[in-house]
């Protein structure tokens, strides 16, 4: 079954609302990398390889969630990271229900969407 890997745990934002991650359930397990208290801006190398242990066994079949929030850095590391194991990365981006004209940021689901990182030849 594939993964979600989560860059960091939900946590409360500025709106006062946690974004909520069971839609993305549909496409695999749930793994978070880094916890709220984790600082990949301050302290790189060890958040580095906490994230390449808990992706070790990163696949294509495999997404990356960002919940919004945390450490852009985070956001980075988990990227690269997933860009070693395979040449496209799938993520799921956040869709809001705009078509009904509802702007509610709560309201929505994931859409997947493939980043093909191989380098073409020129």
């Amino acid at each position: 079954m594939p993964k979600v890997f989560v860059v960091n745990r939900p946590i409360r934002n500025k709106f006062g609302w946690t974004p909520d991650l069971s839609d993305a359930s549909r496409y695999g397990s749930i793994e978070v990398v880094f916890e709220p208290d984790d600082n990949p801006q301050f302290v790189p190398s060890p958040m580095i390889m906490k994230a390449r242990k808990i992706m070790r066994d990163f696949s294509p079949e495999d997404y990356i969630l960002w919940p919004g929030g945390g450490d852009p850095i985070a956001v980075m590391i988990v990227c690269m990271i997933a860009s070693e194991f395979s040449p496209v990365v799938r993520v799921l981006r956040w869709e809001r229900n705009l078509d009904r004209g509802d702007r509610d940021r709560r309201q929505g689901w994931y859409m997947p969407v493939a980043l093909n990182l191989r380098k073409e030849k020129v």
